[in-house]
């Protein structure tokens, strides 16, 4: 009864003028099975909050191991295959009759006819990575089959299923749980913080130009901010929230789906995370407070819309999210957090404001600035750097910094400050850099590196034009040119040549390289392609053993390319 009390007035504060969830939409229910075969215990959770990306389905926990059966969730055919040593791993794509196509992602291995015929298109093509689009109805598989065993491949952090449901036609990611799997939810979200934003150049919180976070306290749906004092603010104002939803079944914290912001009883602020197109998930970076995020991992949610962010996620929005206070009352501040099984949590607040003092004055020299206007072009050139950043690239104008200094030992370039990391960039910008001393016998080692605290270089490729090197980046920060000579480094972890592998699995080796990373490898057995899978978060090459390594005496090969052409080979006879 308590359950079915929340959901009545968690129903009619949705049904407020403008608070309908945006893109509410009605689900087949229980026409998918689970995929596993075990209660689901959620790692994460759709659409929750991660750098550069929404989660595009959920997670579910496989107890820590890997080898669990997934299954089918509906009768349909295998639309698609994909396998790389990064993103997804290992994963089926399936499409169903009824429209929609589910997802299996971080696979340890495929089963049966779908894994025989992955595996002969493996050794047709030469190539361990695979992403082809498969013929309909070429592979059809039934509604419980077995189609996999769970794993850890990919970007996995750790072993579990990563499971997803798309429209098949726009392929959209729609939350799994909207379509009735059972997964008991009758918690409420938990809020931890708050935070408040000063927006221009009149606009203090506390009589400062600092944003203020606020640490939160209650439970059980409702809270309040800890300071017993009424926070003081003028000027234009936006608010944002720290706040995760928990399953009843798992101690995993996962992602809220609704939050809407009133002040003083109106709405001004209403967020729904239903679905999602794949084009909008960098969004994610324009929604949460990006520095706090890639500094600290605490993720507030702004409830703010900026300029050139895209998004559909949006309900009714008063000014984008800007508030404007310049009276001198009391203003009650209210969030609610709804997750997916109409589980509330509210926070109420207060802040006093006040009328404007005036403008502050800007403390800030600028040196070697230019502003940038976010819905146009972008282009920055010094002698030695050009930088070409698109009208979709940033979310807001910048006051876009620049500064250049002299080179760190190891690098050919003067080193590069592009503004700062904590500014995002939602797609790819040209970067140019012209080296200082760089040698010609060097220059088809050369690229482009990102240069970390600690003089960390992590490669960014490069191609020459022009008398520059040129590549594509996603994140400003600080860069230069470095050379990469050393070839990748081949250790083997359970072989050594002369071996007699008879009863033996697998062969198994290390591959690393110092800089440019691993382009590309190739195993041979007695002059033939084998089949090795890379584990590229563990550096592991596994081949496992097959009919393609003979009784008797083998000859293997292996050679390891990287980013600039630099080889290693691993020679070494095997007896079986």
């Amino acid at each position: 009864m308590t359950k079915l009390i929340i959901i009545s007035v968690v129903s009619w504060m949705l049904l407020l003028p403008g608070n309908i969830p945006v893109g509410a939409t009605s689900y087949p229910q229980h026409y998918f099975r689970s995929p596993v075969d075990f209660p689901i215990a959620l790692a994460g959770s759709f659409g929750e909050l991660r750098k550069n990306h929404f989660h595009s389905g959920i997670d579910i926990r496989t107890g820590g191991k890997t080898g669990k059966p997934v299954f089918a969730s509906a009768d349909g055919y295998i639309a698609r295959v994909f396998v790389s040593p990064a993103g997804f791993g290992k994963a089926l794509y399936i499409a169903h009759a009824n429209g929609y196509t589910t997802v299996y992602g971080h696979l340890l291995r495929f089963n049966g006819a779908v894994g025989n015929w992955i595996a002969r298109q493996q050794y047709s093509q030469e190539s361990f990575a695979l992403d082809m689009q498969v013929p309909k109805g070429l592979l059809k598989v039934k509604k419980g089959e077995v189609i996999a065993l769970s794993g850890n491949s990919g970007a996995s952090g750790g072993p579990h299923l990563h499971f997803e449901v798309r429209e098949s036609a726009s392929q959209e990611v729609i939350n799994p749980l909207e379509f009735g799997f059972d997964v008991p939810d009758n918690t409420p979200p938990k809020i931890t913080a708050v935070k408040i934003y000063p927006f221009d150049a009149i606009a203090m919180v506390n009589y400062t130009d600092k944003a203020l976070m606020l640490g939160v306290t209650g439970g059980g749906g409702k809270y309040s901010i800890k300071t017993a004092d009424t926070v003081k603010v003028t000027g234009n104002i936006i608010f944002g929230l720290e706040t995760t939803d928990f399953s009843d079944n798992s101690g995993m914290k996962n992602g809220v789906p609704s939050v809407a912001l009133t002040i003083d009883n109106e709405q001004v602020y209403s967020h729904h995370l239903e679905k999602f197109a794949f084009a909008n998930t960098r969004y994610v970076n324009s929604l949460v407070d990006y520095p706090l995020m890639i500094h600290s991992n605490r993720k507030i949610q702004r409830s703010y819309i900026a300029p050139n962010n895209k998004n559909d996620i949006y309900g009714k929005v008063k000014n984008n999210g800007i508030i404007n206070f310049s009276d001198n009352r009391a203003h009650k501040i209210v969030y609610i957090v709804t997750d997916l099984f109409g589980n509330a949590s509210y926070l109420v607040f207060w802040v006093k404001s006040h009328p404007p003092a005036g403008r502050r004055t800007e403390n800030k020299i600028q040196q070697g600035v230019q502003m940038m206007h976010c819905l146009e072009e972008n282009h920055f050139a010094r002698p030695d750097i050009v930088l070409d950043i698109p009208k979709d690239a940033l979310y807001e104008d910048l006051d876009f910094e620049y500064y250049a200094e002299p080179q760190v030992a190891g690098t050919y370039a003067r080193l590069h400050r592009i503004h700062n990391g904590d500014t995002p960039l939602h797609v790819n910008c040209s970067l140019a850099i012209k080296p200082g001393n760089l040698p010609k016998e060097l220059m088809d080692k050369a690229v482009i590196v990102a240069v970390e605290p600690g003089h960390r270089f992590y490669a960014k490729g490069g191609v020459w034009e022009k008398g520059f090197l040129k590549t594509q980046i996603r994140d400003f920060g600080d860069y230069s040119i470095a050379v990469d000579t050393e070839p990748p480094v081949i250790r083997p972890v359970n072989v050594k040549t002369g071996k007699n592998l008879n009863g033996q699995g697998s062969i198994m080796l290390k591959i690393t390289d110092n800089l440019a990373g691993i382009k590309s490898y190739r195993g041979t057995m007695n002059g033939k392609w084998i089949l090795m899978d890379y584990d590229a978060k563990n550096n592991l090459l596994t081949y496992l053993i097959d009919e393609h390594m003979p009784k008797g005496k083998n000859n293997f090969l292996l050679v390891v390319t990287d980013g600039v052409g630099n080889q290693s080979r691993y020679d070494a006879v095997f007896l079986r």
